[in-house]
C-alpha cells in the first residue's frame, strides 16, 4: 500500500491509496505508454491526465498483477527500452509517480491529483478539471486515462462510481482549447458495432465537427480500446506513428479500430 500526503486546498491533509498504483508497469502500460512514445517521438508534446482515484477498498481483490509479459517473446522487437524500465518498475514499489519518474515518454507533462466520487459534497470536479487544463496547458496531445472510459449513461454525475470516467465535455473543453484528445476505454462484451455506438453522441458534437477520429485496439487479455480526436494539424503526424507501429512487432498486439 503506497501511502501519502496530499494537501487540498492548502487546507485539508489526508492520506490517499491509489488504485492505479497496483497497476502500473503491467501489460496495460506496455502497450498504453508505447503508443505515447511513438506519438512524442513523432514530435508532439504529450499531456497525460492520469485520473487517478481513491479506492482503498478495492486493493481487497487480486487485481494488477498482470507482468508475465514481461518474460513473453511475443513482447520483444516491439519497445525493448520501454520492456526493460517496465521490468525494473514492476520489481519494485509499483507506483504512477514511479512511470512519471523513469521518464518514458519524451517532454511528457502530468497531471496527478486525485478525481473524487460525485457523492462527495466537498469535491469539485470542474476545478479539478480546469487544474489539469492548466497544467497540460503547453502539451498538444493529451492522453485521458480513466480506469473505465467514457461516462456511460447508467452512471450520473453524482454517483459514486462517476470517478472511473471521463466525460464527453471534458473531452470537448480540451479539443476546443486547441488540443488533439486520445482517451482509453474499456471494451465491453457487446459486439464491437453495437459497442461503437455509444460514442456517436460525442462524435456528433458541434465542437468536435473539424475533428478527425481514429482508433486503436489493444488484444491482450480484455480488449483495450483507444479514442482519438485529433486536430486537423496533427493528422499527419498521429497517422505516422500508428502506421508505424502497425509495421513493427507492435502489430502483434495493436490493430486499428474502425470509427
Amino acid at each position: 500500500m503506497i501511502i501519502e500526503v496530499l494537501l487540498i486546498s492548502n487546507e485539508v491533509c489526508w492520506e490517499r491509496d491509489i488504485l492505479q498504483d497496483r497497476y502500473a508497469g503491467d501489460v496495460g502500460d506496455f502497450g498504453k505508454l508505447g503508443m505515447l512514445r511513438k506519438i512524442a517521438n513523432a514530435g508532439l508534446k504529450v499531456g497525460v491526465n492520469w485520473y487517478l482515484t481513491y479506492k482503498p477498498e478495492e486493493h481487497r481483490n487480486e487485481d494488477g498483477k498482470h507482468t508475465g509479459y514481461l518474460n513473453n517473446n511475443e513482447f520483444k522487437g516491439c519497445d525493448d527500452k520501454l520492456l526493460e524500465s517496465l521490468r525494473v518498475i514492476a520489481s519494485g514499489r509499483r507506483s504512477v509517480a514511479a512511470l512519471e519518474q523513469a521518464n518514458l515518454i519524451p517532454g511528457a507533462c502530468y497531471f496527478s491529483e486525485i478525481l473524487k466520487s460525485g457523492n462527495d459534497n466537498n469535491f469539485f470536479r470542474a476545478a479539478w478539471h480546469q487544474k489539469a487544463q492548466s497544467t497540460l496547458i503547453n502539451s498538444e496531445i493529451i492522453f485521458c486515462d480513466p480506469d473505465n472510459g467514457l461516462l456511460v449513461k447508467s452512471v450520473s454525475l453524482g454517483s459514486s462510481k462517476s470517478d472511473k470516467y471521463v466525460t464527453e465535455q471534458e473531452l470537448v473543453s480540451y479539443y476546443i482549447s486547441g488540443k488533439s484528445v486520445v482517451f482509453y476505454n474499456h471494451r465491453s462484451r457487446e459486439k464491437e458495432h453495437l459497442y461503437l455506438q455509444r460514442f456517436v453522441s460525442l462524435q456528433m458534437k458541434d465542437e468536435l465537427a473539424s475533428a478527425k477520429w481514429m482508433g486503436l485496439k489493444y488484444n491482450r487479455g480484455t480488449t483495450r480500446d483507444y479514442f482519438f480526436i485529433l486536430q486537423p494539424y496533427h493528422i499527419r503526424q498521429v497517422t505516422i506513428a500508428l502506421e508505424e507501429m502497425l509495421q513493427s512487432n507492435w502489430n502483434k498486439h495493436f490493430s486499428m479500430l474502425e470509427i
